[in-house]
């Protein structure tokens, strides 16, 4: 199992399997489109196994909010053929951890049950700062950070990414 940065000629493959889950409603063009401007201030990273690439995720730089760097990691997938083998865990696990010198907040937006995320200590903001129906904003911080998340106006948190 390798965890390194996506190369540029698996970028487009990545979009395309993030298409089939994430398109509303827009066209391939536009949704690779919108997508590819996201590597000007994120990172994608991939787990390789078995010779393919197995997970990957998006590394944002959201640049300051409550008085922290601020990131997001978005487009959490793995492909059909791997899921289970707790691929998408390892590869938050080592985003995580890469992070963790830093005094920052990271948060995600899940379309899955949050519990799979509450195993890395995301937590679920509250209510009247949730942005996307359908889908809980979360997030990773240290005590006091998010003290000031939940003291918050919505327009603080980031926007669905």
């Amino acid at each position: 199992m390798i965890i390194r940065e996506a190369r540029t000629k698996e970028i487009r493959p990545l979009l395309e399997a993030g298409y089939k889950i994430w398109h509303k409603g827009r066209s391939f063009e536009e949704y690779y489109r919108d997508n590819s401007r996201e590597d000007a201030y994120g990172t994608r990273y991939v787990l390789e196994a078995e010779g393919e690439i197995a997970s990957s995720l998006i590394v944002l730089r959201l640049g300051e909010r409550f008085g922290c760097k601020a990131y997001g990691f978005g487009s959490v997938l793995t492909e059909d053929a791997h899921k289970g083998k707790g691929y998408a865990a390892g590869l938050l696990d080592f985003c995580i951890k890469k992070l963790r010198g830093e005094d920052c907040i990271i948060f995600l937006y899940s379309e899955i049950a949050p519990a799979f995320y509450e195993r890395f200590h995301f937590r679920i903001l509250p209510d009247n700062l949730q942005k996307k129906k359908g889908c809980y904003c979360m997030a990773l911080c240290k005590e006091e950070a998010w003290e000031k998340i939940l003291t918050a106006d919505s327009l603080d948190v980031p926007d669905y990414f």
